[in-house]
């Protein structure tokens, strides 16, 4: 499934480009899930997570531009594709890592064209993603972002780059079943580590983006383990 959402303030242009979505669906087997909203502010507050956003630039309220500043300060991952007659804001779609724009009248082969770019994106993404509950909505980090994740009780907090935290509700079963598959490694019963992150390993303390962290006897052998297997395997 596919989350998409449309935001436009003219009905007839959204139809429309619900429309060609529909068709892509029947057409390719894809499945979305597409949401319409008529303003960025209903559309960002509040923000509950999408693959896609076709985001038109002048609307009431807030325009598109300054929503996608703000959509990038929540969702890293989002495909953002400006469907607009300015197409004068093509060199500020670069600053928030906009995907395209598409000129309006959309047509449904210049949609497709987009769409197709995009749907390749988020595959890759959705391979490298975790979603998680938010206090304004869910968040989308990528794992990457994450340098590791420490439990305490039924908090979880989740250690990103350039110092920024995220702080959740769950357990160390609840972060290893998210993060399954993306190669963190258990150090103790209260840190899981991205070994992305991992500058070095001194007696019994490992050093995450410049962070100490304790490894405990009993796991630092598997730890250690797992660790050269990681790097054997090209670091991936």
């Amino acid at each position: 499934m596919i989350r998409i959402a449309i935001v436009e303030d003219e009905d007839r242009e959204a139809s429309a480009l619900q429309g060609f979505l529909e068709r892509y669906e029947a057409e390719s087997g894809e499945n979305f899930e597409v949401t319409r909203y008529s303003n960025v502010v209903t559309f960002l507050d509040p923000y509950r997570g999408y693959d896609l956003v076709f985001l038109d630039i002048v609307m009431p309220m807030m325009n598109g531009m300054d929503g996608a500043g703000k959509l990038r300060e929540m969702d890293k991952a989002v495909q953002i594709i400006f469907v607009t007659t300015m197409s004068q804001y093509a060199l500020r779609g670069y600053e928030v890592d906009a995907l395209d724009f598409i000129v309006k009248p959309v047509t449904y082969q210049g949609l497709v064209f987009d769409l197709k770019r995009a749907l390749q994106s988020i595959a890759r993404m959705k391979s490298m993603e975790i979603t998680l509950p938010g206090p304004s909505g869910v968040l989308r980090v990528l794992s990457s972002d994450i340098t590791y994740v420490e439990v305490r009780g039924h908090k979880l907090t989740c250690h990103l780059l350039h110092g920024r935290t995220i702080e959740v509700r769950g357990s160390l079963k609840n972060a290893q079943e998210a993060l399954e598959g993306a190669g963190f490694l258990l150090c103790n019963s209260c840190y899981l580590v991205n070994p992305r992150h991992i500058g070095r390993v001194k007696d019994y303390s490992v050093f995450v983006a410049g962070d100490e962290l304790s490894i405990s006897h009993p796991k630092r052998k598997a730890f250690l383990e797992q660790l050269t297997a990681w790097y054997a395997e090209g670091g991936m």
